[in-house]
């Protein structure tokens, strides 16, 4: 994922008082793991997902493989 769509990502939970660690609580994960998918530095469909019924916009994720795949 390139950068801008990170920053994206991160403002857009800003905007909405989501944070990585409470992600990371709702789905058993670590905080690590939420950043490095929301970088793009790894792949997860069920956190794709996750996002995605949180209301956060799928082109944000545009070039993903999470999002071809759900297309």
């Amino acid at each position: 994922m390139n950068e801008k769509n990170a920053r994206k990502i991160k403002a857009w939970m800003t905007l909405n008082g989501v944070k990585q660690a409470d992600i990371a609580k709702e789905m058993g994960l670590s905080r690590t793991m939420i950043q490095r998918f929301i970088t793009g530095h790894s792949t997860s469909m069920r956190v794709f997902e996750h996002f995605m019924n949180m209301g956060c916009p799928r082109e944000y994720f545009a070039g993903r493989t999470e999002a071809k795949r759900a297309a």
